[in-house]
């Protein structure tokens, strides 16, 4: 079992390297198109058609790579007020089923937007200079579903070290720590 979860967790770190490395590459092409147009417009009064919708799904690609970060590392926004008030126990079987629900939702979110994006592929639109809008949504049920297995995986692994060191020596719902 320890070998499964040791080769889960390298594949967990080498993807959230991935993320890493996507998440800094669209932030400085983005800044780099930002910062072109500013002195294009500025300076020879022209500038790049598409590179304003550009950084827009930019930042739409950011938000959704930095949320599966975020939530990898659990450090994304939570409203966690009842299991700070209650005894450790309970507090991470709530967490555990907090996480579930949080799962549950992405998974849903995720089929949505995959809906969504379906529907505008068939659509035909174009983003800009030949490229369908539909690559640039594509984020987004790739996005939550990253998110719920996040959750999922998060789950399992309280589970296991709930049942294998017991509930009174771990915190539920630290993610990898």
């Amino acid at each position: 079992m320890q070998r499964v979860i040791n080769f889960l967790n390298g594949i967990d770190r080498i993807f959230a390297k991935v993320l890493t490395a996507l998440l800094i590459i669209i932030l400085l092409t983005m800044v780099g198109f930002v910062v072109t147009q500013v002195i294009l417009r500025n300076i020879f009064y022209s500038g790049i058609f598409w590179a304003d919708v550009a950084a827009r799904n930019m930042v739409l690609w950011i938000a959704f790579l930095g949320a599966m970060l975020a939530t990898r590392n659990r450090q994304h926004i939570a409203i966690d007020v009842i299991t700070r008030i209650i005894p450790k126990r309970p507090r991470n079987m709530v967490r555990i089923l907090l996480d579930m629900l949080s799962c549950v939702v992405a998974m849903l979110l995720a089929k949505a937007a995959l809906a969504f994006v379906l529907e505008e592929r068939a659509m035909g639109t174009e983003l800009f200079i030949g490229i369908p809008t539909w690559v640039a949504q594509v984020v987004i049920p790739f996005g939550f579903a990253m998110i719920a297995l996040e959750y999922a995986i998060g789950v399992g692994l309280d589970i296991y070290r709930i049942y294998k060191i017991g509930s009174h020596n771990h915190v539920a719902g630290r993610g990898r720590g």
